[in-house]
């Protein structure tokens, strides 16, 4: 088994919006297509700084983080569309230390309702939902 990598199609959300209302033309929108390891045990999407840079994102918050490294403060952008295996939704951007590739963290995977075959080194939609986008919603009662 090698590492499981994917193309990922990252848009300024902000972008999206405004080229939505006419108020950008469509060839304005910043984009980056980038291959990407998937990271299960990741959370965010994370990008290098150039990558951040180039889509025009903005600055969220920093945040505490665990790394296979050890403990580290990381930067968080919004708002971003991203795109994988034609489904699409929002969320925030991780900034990545600058010798760490870019990574699919588990957030993006359950949003997609997307899995991972390791054997095979690929995603797939979740075969539990016959091909369907399906997100799954649980509520606790108490």
């Amino acid at each position: 088994m090698g590492r499981t990598k994917a193309t990922l199609v990252v848009r300024n959300a902000s972008d999206v919006e405004k080229a939505a209302d006419r108020l950008l033309p469509q060839s304005d929108v910043r984009a980056v297509e980038i291959e990407a390891i998937v990271d299960t045990g990741a959370t965010y999407v994370c990008l290098p700084r150039a990558e951040i840079e180039r889509l025009g994102l903005r600055f969220v918050q920093n945040a505490p983080v665990r790394t296979a490294n050890g403990r580290a403060v990381r930067r968080i952008f919004g708002r971003a569309e991203v795109g994988l295996l034609g489904r699409t939704t929002h969320l925030d951007i991780m900034e990545n230390d600058e010798d760490t590739p870019p990574l699919i963290g588990c957030v993006l995977l359950e949003l997609l309702d997307l899995v991972v075959d390791p054997k095979a080194g690929q995603i797939t939609p979740n075969a539990e939902h016959e091909g369907k986008w399906v997100v799954d919603c649980f509520l606790t009662a108490r």
